[in-house]
């Protein structure tokens, strides 16, 4: 099968064009063809040779993901549900905002790491997404919502982003190079359950991206339960990687706390989280639970707790967010979308 042409950046791409006899500058322009011009197959690049053109056909492909189905919410925000060339299935969600769109995007089908509020290790873990597959959703979601830029993206869909970590970089280089999407790497987000190596070689990357960890309890014993991954990396070892990032590449952390009631939501749980990020260049986001998207039983927080423990964490000092639920109307948990499709098939 020919290797889909989105999966080399432009110096990989250039390498091979002179491999081929064909001349180096005309990377840059197949390129513009691919990401500035949304060009679907190589007859569309007008200002390359025939000769050119056959030569690509003959070695590389540019390979579809088809739109099995769309689901709007009434804030707007979009479900979406690809089939891939396998007949696997991997969704993305597009948000909008007042001055942006978020473009949520999965890196692999299917997950090892059946996090409680995910429904995409319920279904195990098939394979991990090539570059072009993750390249291609954005593609497709600046093409459904012609009427807004994408201004943000966020790994966060199907699958954990850290554990297909040299796709998911040769993506991310992609999107980030001037002759590709030029988007910049701080408008990028990598969300992860908290695999330490993935964390620890991604501050050395030199890219300045946004990291965002899944914490959700601070104590191991509570956090284990919502997120198994736990067991194998404790909350200590997920702060050692987290710290180095933070000393490497200067940027701020955030940890996703989601709240549950009766849960997470007390005195000793709200300090040991303080204890936890005291002194560190971190945000917490905490995140008001919804029961639709959780195979575990736990119930929304009370008014009053969710009040409680941000009070609490503000006034000891920490950065703290407070999410606004977003597509509550449709299934836009991560994985649900793929999950009702595939019970139905």
């Amino acid at each position: 099968m020919a290797d889909d042409i989105r999966n080399h950046t432009l110096a990989e791409l250039q390498e091979k064009f002179e491999a081929l006899g064909l001349e180096r500058y005309r990377a840059a322009q197949v390129y513009e063809w691919l990401y500035k011009k949304d060009a679907e197959n190589f007859s569309d690049m007008a200002n390359l040779p025939q000769k050119t053109r056959e030569a690509l056909r003959a070695h590389f492909s540019i390979e579809k993901i088809s739109v099995q189905e769309i689901e709007t919410s009434i804030d707007l925000t979009q479900k979406f549900l690809f089939k891939l060339k396998d007949d696997a299935l991997i969704e993305s969600v597009s948000i909008p905002a007042r001055d942006r769109l978020t473009a949520c995007l999965s890196t692999q089908v299917g997950c090892r790491f059946s996090c409680a509020f995910c429904a995409s290790g319920a279904l195990g873990f098939k394979r991990n997404l090539k570059p072009f597959e993750i390249l291609a959703q954005y593609l497709a979601i600046r093409k459904n919502v012609p009427l807004h830029k994408i201004t943000n993206v966020v790994f966060m869909g199907v699958g954990e982003p850290l554990d297909n970590y040299e796709n998911l970089v040769k993506a991310i280089r992609i999107m980030n190079s001037d002759a590709g999407i030029r988007l910049g790497a701080r408008k990028m987000t990598i969300s992860t359950s908290g695999l330490p190596e993935g964390i620890e070689k991604l501050a050395k990357e030199g890219l300045q991206l946004e990291l965002s960890v899944s914490l959700h309890a601070a104590l191991d014993s509570k956090r284990s339960v919502v997120l198994p991954v736990n067991n194998k990396f404790p909350i200590g070892a997920v702060m050692v990687a987290v710290k180095k990032y933070i000393a490497l590449t200067k940027r701020k952390v955030t940890f996703e706390y989601i709240l549950l009631g009766g849960y997470n939501t007390s005195v000793e749980d709200a300090q040991a989280l303080v204890e936890l990020l005291r002194g560190l260049n971190v945000r917490v986001n905490l995140i008001p639970y919804n029961p639709s998207s959780s195979r575990i039983k736990f119930q929304p927080p009370a008014k009053s707790e969710l009040l409680f423990f941000k009070s609490f964490l503000t006034k000891k000092g920490l950065d703290v967010t407070l999410r606004v639920p977003r597509g509550m109307d449709i299934t836009a948990a991560c994985g649900q979308l793929r999950s009702r499709a595939m019970q139905k098939g």
